[in-house]
């Protein structure tokens, strides 16, 4: 049976339709009526027909639970073949768990001896950030960097259960793909944010926490001693092209990489690909890429960026992002990314450092403004509100 149903679709909000068209690899959907989007997304996630015809006790029940349905699987970036189905010994192994040996000339006895004699197979264990869509279900990113093959099918049953959210750092065995599934299912989750998944840890939303102005001042260059920030910062760094701003971004990051406090991220959107080769030589996680991805794709992983920070903070510890730059993604990603940035009086902090280029509506957002000048410093307009509270 279909996962997504036409009802179901009717009812979501065009923001959740548009992020399952995303996942689906459907073209142009962002500029679909909602009407004429349903009906694209019916169709290119409807089953093949011979998954009906699967007799029942080809997989066994508690397995099929956990695997991922056809519709939901994501297409492959910049491949469109359709994968090779799996060879039937291995529908069989899967289904009875053992490996039959069909060769001929070989006895029952001499197979069941093999059978015996054979080791377990070591599960094999995969890991990485969770990212769950508008459906319930999820998948483990293994690349922060983006989408990718590896990545990890983790059902909604499981991230019930677990009370998992976007953001979550997931780990646990999984099973490769069957016949008409592109990516290997999570078996079981193991560990949440390092800790064991079950029972549930219990922690606040982080909608709920209560932001405050920053207090714990963060010693950034030497350039910027007179325009101090804090763990929580909202910082805008703004200017001329070619004023230096990605410098400034580079000399930052690293600065907050030295915080052992501190889990810091860089999302990069638009950029070029050098410039993309350069902050992963710094060795700092790295999401997102240069101008030739989709805007779609870099939104998405810039979003998750974020939401990987905001379980950390929810958790009482500090994150930080640097967006390079933030102009180049969506106004309304603009400031679901920008305005995550906060202290918070529950002792967690999320401090958000972006390039904002000529950006007024950026710099009217932020608590710390560097406007640079020409020539690469930072100039009158530059300023940081309630700076005598950062100690």
């Amino acid at each position: 049976m279909s996962v997504l149903k036409k009802k179901e679709l009717e009812e979501s909000p065009l923001a959740d339709l548009h992020a399952i068209a995303s996942e689906l690899g459907l073209e142009g959907f962002r500029s679909k009526r909602k009407n004429d989007l349903i009906a694209a997304i019916l169709e290119v996630s409807s089953p093949p027909a011979e998954d009906d015809e699967r007799e029942p006790d080809e997989v066994p029940a508690e397995e099929a639970l956990e695997a991922p349905p056809a519709e939901l699987e994501e297409e492959a970036p910049e491949e469109e073949a359709p994968e090779e189905e799996a060879p039937e010994e291995e529908e069989d192994e899967t289904s009875e768990g053992t490996s039959e040996d069909t060769s001929e000339g070989t006895s029952e006895d001499d197979a069941e001896e093999e059978t015996v004699a054979a080791p377990e197979r070591e599960e094999e264990l995969a890991g990485g950030i969770l990212d769950i869509l508008a459906n319930g279900s999820g998948f483990v990113r293994v690349d922060p960097a983006g989408q990718s093959r590896d990545d990890v099918y983790i059902s909604p049953a499981q991230i019930r259960r677990c009370e998992l959210r976007s953001g979550d750092q997931v780990s646990g065995p999984v099973r490769p793909p069957r016949r008409n599934e592109r990516h290997p299912s999570l078996i079981r989750v193991t560990t949440v944010n390092g800790a064991d998944a079950e029972p549930p840890e219990e922690r606040p939303w982080f909608g709920d926490l209560t932001a405050v102005f920053p207090s714990a001042r963060i010693e950034g260059p030497a350039a910027l001693r007179e325009l101090p920030f804090g763990r929580g910062s909202r910082v805008a760094v703004g200017g001329p092209p070619g004023a230096g701003a990605s410098r400034l971004l580079h000399e930052l990051a690293l600065t907050l990489s030295k915080d052992d406090e501190i889990e810091v991220q860089v999302v990069l959107a638009g950029v070029r690909p050098e410039e993309v080769g350069e902050w992963r030589a710094t060795g700092l996680d790295v999401a997102g890429g240069s101008f030739e991805r989709s805007a779609d794709a870099q939104t998405q992983a810039a979003e998750l960026a974020i939401e990987r920070a905001k379980r950390r903070v929810e958790r009482g510890g500090h994150a930080a992002v640097v967006v390079d730059s933030l102009s180049a993604l969506p106004g309304i990603a603009q400031r679901r990314l920008f305005g995550a940035a906060r202290a918070t009086a529950e002792g967690g902090t999320l401090t958000v450092i972006a390039a904002t280029g000529d950006s007024e509506e950026a710099l009217r957002w932020a608590t710390t403004r560097i406007v640079l000048d020409p020539a690469g410093d930072p100039g009158p307009r530059s300023g940081t509100l309630r700076a005598d509270a950062l100690q």
